[in-house]
Formats: C-alpha cells, structure tokens, sequence
C-alpha cells in the first residue's frame, strides 16, 4: 500500500510545511517556526485520561468549543495528559489523507442506523477537526496531548453495512481473520477483525499513526490493544509475538524521529489486557518490548469493567523500564434487564478512591481514567470534581471509600463459596473512620439463604441496611442489585489489616439451594 502522504509535513528548502486541510502547522520557515511543545525525556505522569472523540459526534451544531469543553472541565483537575482517542470506532475523527472518507460526504446522505455519523462527517468536510480542537484545549489547559488509537476495533463487524466501518475495512475482507458475524469474544479466529500478519494491515495503521504524530504536535501515542485483543489466528500466535514486536518497534522509531526534529521526546504508551497471560494470547510480548525499551508507559486495563484485580504485581516482576498504570473504568457492571434502564452502574467517587489507593499502594506509577465521560450527559461536570486529588495519596487516605471486587476477572462469579484476598491500605488505627460495611451480591434471590463472611478469620455479623447502595450513586436506574440479591454486614474498624486482608464468603444453606456470588464491597465512612 501506498496511501497519500499530502499532508505530512514535510522539510524542504529551509522551510517546514504542511499541504492539505488535516495539519496543524503551516507554511513557516525556520527563523519563525512553531514552538513544538516541550516534552523532555524524563517528563512523567501520574493521571491520563481516555477521550473518545466519539462522545462528542451526536451534536448537530458541533463546534471548537463544545468539543474543546470536554477538556476545560479538567482543568484543575489531577490529569496531566489526555489520551485523545481519534476515531469513531472504525471511522477516523479527522481531515486525514490515509483514510480520506471525510471526502465523500455529502448533505443528502441519510445513515439511519447512525445518524450521528452524518453530522461529524459534515462538521469535518466543512473544515471542522474534532483532534486539532481537542488538541488546542489541551494546549489551554496545562495537559499534554497523546493520540491513543484503536488497534482494531470490534464495534459492529457482525453489521456488514454499519456506517462508521471506513473504507480499507469494507473493501480487503482478504485482510480479515474470517468472515462471520459472530462477536469477537465468542468467534475464535472466524470474526472480521484485521490480521496483522497481512503488511498492509500493518503500513496502514503505522501511515495512519504517522500522520497524526506529523499533523499534530503530539506529546506521545498510545496503542490501544485492549479495542480489541485479538491480532492472530491462535495457530499464527508464535510468529504474531515476533511481527507485533517489530511492528511497535517501527512505530517506536517513527515517533523517534519527528521527536527528534522537534527536539522533544515523544512517549510510547501501550493499553493492554489486565494480565500477563492475556497479553501472551493476543501476541503481545510485553517483557520484550520492555526490555528493548520500546514503550515509556504500560497501561493495564481492564477493557470495560471496573475492577482492582489488576495484574500489578506479576507486570512489576516482569518490566523493569515502563511506568506502570492502573486503569480505572467508569461502570462496575453493564446488564440489560427486563425492567428497562441503561444497565449501567456507575463507578462512585467512593470507589475511584478506594481504587486509586489501592494500586497505588501495589507499585503502580500512575492512574488511567477509561470512559470516565460516559456518565450521563448532566453529570459529566459534576464528575470531573471526582479527578481533584485522585493522585494525593495523604487525601485519599482519609476519604471515604468503596473497595469493589467485580465479577468477571477471576474471583467472582464463584459458587457457594470464595476465599480471597483484598489489599486494603487504610490504617484505621491512624485515621479516624465512622463504620465500614461489607455487602455481597448473589446472581438470583439469596433472602432465604443463611451467607456467611469472615474478615480474617473474624465472622461478620449480618446488617440490615437501609436501601441497596452504598454510596449514592452517579445515576439510579431499574437494573441496580435489588434487595433480594444482597446482604450486608458490619465490619469491625479494628478488625480491618492495613495491607492483605483476607475474606471469605459462604453459603451456609446449601441443602436449601445454591447460589452464585457475584461481587463484595467494602466500604469505610468518614
């Protein structure tokens, strides 16, 4: 392949340039040229946050200060650089020359499955660019600004006719690891997702990649592997760890060098699966990408779902040269339920908290804030409060908090009985605390069911709490745990280890019936 380079800027006859409508910079010689942003080798960070250009796509009348207004509300908040995300799903958010579908729009087309597709792409044909905006309020708001970029992207491969798949992915299903509809988490190697053993599957993100890191006056780049963890055929996976190392090597020393010709050091992040096995079955080598000094910052995620069963520890054995990040997610579960509503518990102040100081506590060097904007349109200025001294260790120790185990990444679900770990680093014989309580939530109706808990080794006493929640929660809606899934206990302050505490959860009334734990919390009251 060979996409057009119109845009990139180039070095000609003493002068720097960019051609094309997608750049940032223009037509300036050396004696005037733009002051790139200084990012020195040694700068780091201790919070990013995830935007998705997608959140801002719906607007009719979009414009440079709705998108850049996502960014002001940050302002005085802990992050220092934002992981601009510059896609909608497949569809690429900017006036980009790789991938020139912002061209064919027109006023007359109608994408009824989408509309919102539509009126991004209007606003960008008309000379609009959601990144240079995002970009500009990072600039006015004291945060850096990396472009994080799907590595390939799932959302709606079964739907051939879905709007925002763009062009590269419609026209080469030759490029695709099969051809079903079947989602990729339950397809195996038959899903429309890119094989990145086919080279132009990989000169097409790494022309994509280039030209953003050209255009725009990146402070670093994060490849997102966890949109979506799947690059190989299972049998190709040997010979996939050695392409995907060299492809991030590639990618590496482009950044390198247009770092070097700004004259700052542009960091490489990556966004991978939450354990070291996971990563190892999508083809990620991350000890040797490590090792060869490939990538500044390691951010393990938990893909969608919050959750502090984050593999910390065995990352920290493993690496020796990355700053580690924990990811931080904006639900602790999503289910769709007869009784209507979106499905979606929010992740509280209390648990961001709670999380906050737990990883912090296990060796990671920083925070990372996914989907932390798709809250309820209304709440999302009331939410970034919630990122005030979320690095501040000496605050959150003496704030309340919410310690969540959810299901789905290795302790829950469990039946009848689960025994585990929980790092909880308040020392509550140095801070004053009100009360903690402890609540358990069963997959179906556990009231005639005698649960029993022990916090090392001590049994709880059951509780009758008023209500389900507990902390008020980002938004109420019909599929929250009803009272019939839950029990709650007390826990004694003194009881509780700074550090490893170990928990244990029963069902005492198996002759009656089974039951299917599906998360605990734990939470302390200032």
């Amino acid at each position: 392949m060979n996409p057009s380079r119109r845009s990139f800027l180039k070095l000609s006859s003493g002068a720097l340039t960019v051609v094309g409508s997608g750049g940032h910079f223009r037509n300036a010689t050396h004696a005037a040229s733009p002051r790139f942003h200084p990012t020195p080798a040694a700068a780091s960070y201790k919070c990013i946050f995830n935007h998705e250009l997608l959140v801002i796509v719906g607007k009719k009348d979009n414009s440079p200060a709705y998108i850049g207004s996502f960014i002001d509300k940050l302002r005085d908040t802990d992050v220092d650089a934002v992981m601009c995300c510059p896609t909608m799903w497949r569809t690429n958010l900017y006036p980009s020359e790789v991938d020139p579908q912002w061209k064919k729009f027109t006023p007359e087309q109608r994408s009824p499955k989408f509309p919102a597709f539509d009126r991004i792409m209007g606003y960008i044909h008309g000379g609009g660019d959601p990144v240079k905006d995002t970009f500009e309020a990072c600039r006015r708001n004291g945060k850096d600004f990396f472009i994080s970029y799907r590595m390939n992207d799932q959302h709606y491969v079964g739907d051939l006719t879905w709007p925002t798949h763009n062009a590269i992915w419609r026209e080469h299903p030759e490029y695709w690891l099969g051809d079903s509809d079947a989602p990729p988490a339950k397809g195996g190697d038959n899903v429309r997702l890119f094989n990145y053993l086919v080279p132009e599957v990989r000169d097409y993100y790494f022309s994509i990649l280039r030209e953003l890191c050209t255009n725009y006056d990146v402070d670093g780049v994060e490849l997102d592997f966890q949109r979506f963890p799947k690059f190989f055929r299972n049998a190709d996976l040997e010979e996939g760890r050695g392409v995907m190392t060299a492809f991030v090597r590639r990618i590496k020393t482009m950044m390198e060098d247009i770092g070097r010709e700004r004259g700052k050091s542009l960091k490489l992040c990556i966004r991978i699966p939450e354990t070291l096995a996971k990563c190892e079955e999508a083809g990620l080598d991350i000890p040797t990408w490590d090792k060869q000094r490939l990538v500044e910052m390691i951010n393990i995620s938990s893909f969608y779902v919050h959750t502090i069963e984050l593999g910390v520890e065995e990352f920290r054995a493993a690496t020796s040269y990355g700053k580690l990040y924990g990811e931080m997610n904006y639900l602790t579960y999503q289910e769709s339920r007869k009784s209507g509503g979106s499905g979606r518990r929010y992740t509280t102040f209390e648990t961001y908290r709670a999380s906050a100081l737990n990883l912090f506590h296990r060796g990671v060097d920083g925070l990372s804030l996914f989907n932390y904007d798709y809250v309820p349109g209304k709440q999302r200025v009331a939410m970034a409060e919630g990122l005030k001294r979320i690095t501040d260790l000496d605050f959150l120790r003496h704030k309340s908090k919410n310690y969540v185990i959810s299901s789905g990444f290795g302790t829950f679900p469990a039946k009848n009985e689960r025994t585990f770990e929980l790092i909880i680093p308040d020392d509550t014989t140095k801070v004053r605390f009100d009360r903690a309580v402890l609540r358990i939530e069963t997959r179906r109706d556990c009231t005639g069911l005698t649960i029993g808990v022990w916090l090392n080794g001590e049994a709880l006493e059951p509780l009758t709490h008023e209500g389900t929640e507990l902390f008020a929660p980002v938004e109420q809606n019909p599929a929250y745990p009803a009272a019939q899934v839950l029990k709650f206990y007390t826990v004694p302050l003194a009881r509780i280890v700074a550090g490893k505490n170990t928990v244990k959860i029963s069902n005492l009334d198996r002759k009656k019936g089974a039951c299917e734990l599906r998360s605990m919390e734990l939470a302390i009251y200032r």
